[in-house]
């Protein structure tokens, strides 16, 4: 792995249109960046346009030639050598710029189509060990818990004749140790960076008896940011959407001595229902209640530009080799321009 930090994108869905996903894609080349995200969903809780992302991918990587594209999705709503088959053809049209990460899974996109996640970190390691053999071009047979492979082929392989990268999205214990064993890379979410510091040994801890083929793992952060003239402004498009911004179950491990009502516990995004109003307006309250500033403030980067470089210096000590960057300025134009004309050169100085 590189010592140069990454930095990545997470592209506007919902809400952009298709061609419009496919234009920012090219923007963010354009930009430096070396990274798209797209989320993989088939609902928000935004009721807008929401694509099947690889599809986008695959029309994205066709009007680029640098910038490498990926998804965080679940294991959960595709069979895992059907899932293999597709990232390697998406592999092969971007020219080996493909990349996937899977995590725990979204109830939202789960649950009102009858698709069964009940053991999701079990269903995940089964679905990377079976995409990476299928990859190496020979026949398979696996027996597992929820999948079985009887002479199994897949007659495409990854561009590289190797394997595509596989993020594992972690953040609590048992996840953890999955992303440490079987992780190319860990994707976690927004945190202040003494706890992203203290779960990257967590992961470290792990990935030192790993496979030696997979080489060191990279550490990801999925984080929110925004960047205005001043921590006042930067923050004004953050505390509307603040119920969004954290988990949780991080507060505790931030030293945050919080203690949330009962009707309030078990509010999380990865269980939220996007037609369930009481449970919306429940989470919504939940933010305005239990989140003041400060605690907002302590898990985005926002603020100046100067605020901004130094809190991904702060990030970058505590050990993130790579940035996923979620936008909530309030001017986006103005700090996509920041952040690859300013922000990303002084980090590759």
């Amino acid at each position: 792995m590189s010592n140069r930090v990454k930095f990545g994108i997470a592209a506007p869905v919902p809400g952009e249109s298709v061609q419009g996903l496919i234009d920012f894609s090219k923007k963010a080349e354009e930009g430096g960046f070396d990274t798209v995200w797209f989320p993989d969903h088939v609902v928000f809780m935004a009721k807008k346009l929401t694509p099947e992302v690889w599809s986008v991918i695959t029309a994205a990587s066709t009007q680029t030639d640098s910038i490498h594209f990926g998804s965080v999705g679940d294991a959960h709503r595709m069979h895992p050598a059907i899932f293999a088959q597709r990232l390697a053809t998406v592999d092969h049209i971007s020219n080996g710029r493909s990349f996937v990460c899977i995590g725990y899974g979204e109830k939202m996109n789960l649950d009102p189509y009858g698709i069964k996640w009940n053991k999701p970190l079990s269903r995940v390691v089964e679905s990377v060990k079976i995409m990476r053999a299928l990859w190496k071009g020979e026949s398979v047979n696996f027996k597992g818990e929820f999948y079985n492979l009887t002479d199994a082929e897949l007659r495409i392989q990854p561009i590289s004749k190797k394997s595509i990268p596989i993020y594992i999205a972690a953040t609590g214990p048992r996840a953890l140790r999955v992303a440490g064993e079987y992780g190319d890379g860990w994707l976690t979410n927004a945190m202040p960076s003494r706890v992203f510091k203290e779960k990257s040994l967590a992961v470290d801890e792990v990935a030192q008896n790993r496979d030696e083929s997979l080489g060191p793992i990279e550490k990801t952060l999925f984080i929110f940011i925004s960047i205005a003239t001043d921590e006042d402004e930067a923050y004004s498009t953050l505390e509307p959407v603040k119920h969004a911004l954290i988990w949780p179950e991080l507060l505790s491990q931030a030293g945050y001595d919080i203690e949330i009502d009962d009707e309030y516990k078990g509010l999380e995004y990865t269980k939220i229902m996007p037609n369930d109003t009481v449970m919306l307006r429940k989470f919504k309250e939940m933010g305005e209640k239990y989140y003041s500033r400060d605690i907002v403030m302590d898990f985005v980067i926002a603020g100046s530009k100067q605020d901004v470089i130094k809190r991904i210096e702060e990030y970058i000590e505590a050990g993130v080799d790579h940035f996923f960057l979620r936008d909530f300025s309030p001017d986006k134009q103005k700090s996509f321009d920041i952040i690859s004309k300013e922000i990303m050169p002084y980090f590759r100085k």
